[in-house]
């Protein structure tokens, strides 16, 4: 008899499976390197945990929901992630060892990732909005710390490797894609972080917790609960001046700070000394076009504030007419009260308060809100500093339309447009913080579409707002031009070139 003959697998289908452990190893990479991107946040306060898997189960959602399917490798790095956060040594052995080799194992933990899926986004519906950039972007304004670049690039990377794992890609990948970016770069207004987090619900997932810290890839063990020790006034005040000199531009604001901050140092000295203190007033009135810095000055005088010790906190609410006006009889003063409440010992920043005197005669409780700030003003001259902003013509006549705001505003702050090589500057340093960098070609571009803008402005030139709109759009169509590309390293994801930079850009585009 001869040898039995032996039965061979056709090679198309020895090389799909080939490609697919490929892809499958792939995905298992760059999930565990997302997880070492946000180890940070997971160890800065533990509610990131859950918030971190939602929104990435949207992400992966997204990615599926545009290939009519979700994918055994977008499934393996969903499993991959979540298990590593949760700890969960069951589901990471299976992701780990087996879902390449065993076609049971991975049908059944297919399974239980798509159920682990659909019940923490809820539906086909939920997948709208991503929570994680909102709360990270408010967390580093107050801290002013760069979480936000690094997690926003690390999952968009991540919801690129899952989206070109099976080698295709489609337009509706592309699509996927360009919306998981807009979501990533979409923030919505908040009081501070932690109110963020607290009002996040979390939907509940059957999970197990086995896997101790250490017998995590990468991880590291975390951090105390405890309340961090309040800096000290010199470390503030010294780094909110040294943020103020960072900026770009801006250099009779920097002055006259400057200026400020040591008029009041020797108040602060002569106080200590029991000699008499010159009367002086914190509030001030900032002047000029959007987007030019106002907010972000404001923020670093109450830090600088805080510094010098004449404030305690040294935090920042910001609010405009909505915030302080109501529609209704007696609500007005409560509006008012509630903000003056919660900026006590900080400064409350009101913007476009022009807005607040009605340019008719009429019925109108903006009046209202101005009389009630007045007293509340006098009635905490030491625990509050306000400052309003807005157009400077406005601004001014806003100031003269009432003694009681004339006299207890006398400190004027003028901002003025960027120039082109600011304006470039400040798109360079977005770039920087979201870990871009652009070609010299994109450079002289970018310079060339500044020139442009700025030559044809009017009263409502963006400035650094019209950057990031811009910035934002060169993303989007870098993610395009990528997007059918099959080999993606560092150095791509990360360099901006000319066809990235939109040509017909004007400010009629912003959003």
């Amino acid at each position: 008899m001869g040898k039995p003959q032996q039965v061979r697998q056709p090679f198309e289908e020895v090389f799909v499976d080939f490609r697919q452990i490929v892809n499958f190893r792939l995905v298992k990479q760059e999930a565990n390197d997302l997880y070492r991107s946000l180890t940070p946040l997971l160890e800065l306060d533990e509610r990131f945990a859950d918030l971190i898997l939602v929104d990435l189960a949207k992400v992966v959602r997204i990615c599926g929901r545009n290939n009519k399917e979700i994918s055994s490798a977008e499934l393996l790095a969903y499993l991959v992630i979540y298990a590593l956060i949760k700890k969960d040594r069951e589901k990471l052995n299976v992701a780990i060892n087996s879902w390449e080799f065993s076609s049971e194992e991975r049908l059944k933990y297919q399974k239980i990732t798509i159920q682990i899926l659909l019940d923490l986004t809820g539906g086909d519906q939920q997948t709208d909005q991503l929570a994680l950039p909102s709360i990270l972007n408010q967390l580093d304004e107050e801290k002013g710390t760069e979480y936000s670049g690094q997690a926003v690039n690390a999952i968009y990377k991540f919801a690129q490797v899952i989206t070109k794992a099976d080698g295709v890609v489609t337009m509706q990948e592309m699509e996927a894609l360009s919306q998981v970016w807009k979501l990533l770069h979409s923030y919505q207004k908040l009081d501070s972080y932690q109110s963020g987090l607290a009002s996040i619900p979390i939907p509940k997932t059957t999970q197990s917790a086995d896997l101790k810290p250490e017998q995590t890839p990468e991880s590291k063990p975390p951090q105390s609960s405890e309340p961090t020790p309040k800096e000290e006034p010199a470390k503030i005040l010294e780094q909110a001046l040294a943020d103020l000199n960072d900026l770009v531009g801006m250099e009779n604001i920097k002055e006259e700070v400057q200026t400020l901050t040591n008029f009041l140092k020797v108040q602060k000295i002569r106080a200590e000394r029991g000699l008499a203190k010159t009367p002086v007033s914190l509030h001030a009135v900032f002047c000029g076009p959007p987007g030019t810095g106002k907010t972000t000055v404001a923020r670093l005088m109450s830090k600088i504030y805080e510094g010098l010790e004449f404030l305690s906190k040294g935090h920042l609410v910001e609010t405009d007419r909505s915030g302080m006006v109501a529609g209704y009889v007696g609500q007005t003063a409560k509006k008012v009260d509630e903000m003056v409440d919660s900026a006590l010992d900080g400064v409350l920043f009101i913007d476009e308060a022009y807005a607040l005197v009605p340019r008719e005669a009429g019925r109108d409780f903006g009046q209202e809100a101005i009389d009630v700030l007045l007293k509340r003003m006098e009635d905490y001259r030491d625990r509050l500093v306000v400052i309003v902003a807005g157009y400077t013509s406005e601004m001014e006549t806003f100031i003269e339309s009432n003694p009681g705001l004339k006299s207890r505003f006398n400190r004027y702050f003028y901002f003025n447009d960027y120039t082109p090589e600011e304006l470039l500057a400040i798109f360079e340093r977005m770039a920087g913080k979201s870990h871009f960098k652009l070609t010299p070609e994109a450079r002289e571009k970018l310079l060339k579409i500044f020139n442009q803008l700025y030559d044809n402005r009017d009263k409502n030139f963006g400035n650094a707002r019209m950057v990031r709109n811009l910035f934002e759009k060169s993303i989007e169509k870098q993610a395009n031009r990528l997007a059918v590309l099959s080999s993606l390293t560092d150095e791509v994801l990360t360099t901006l070139v000319p066809e990235d930079i939109p040509s017909n850009y004007s400010e009629t585009t912003r959003t």
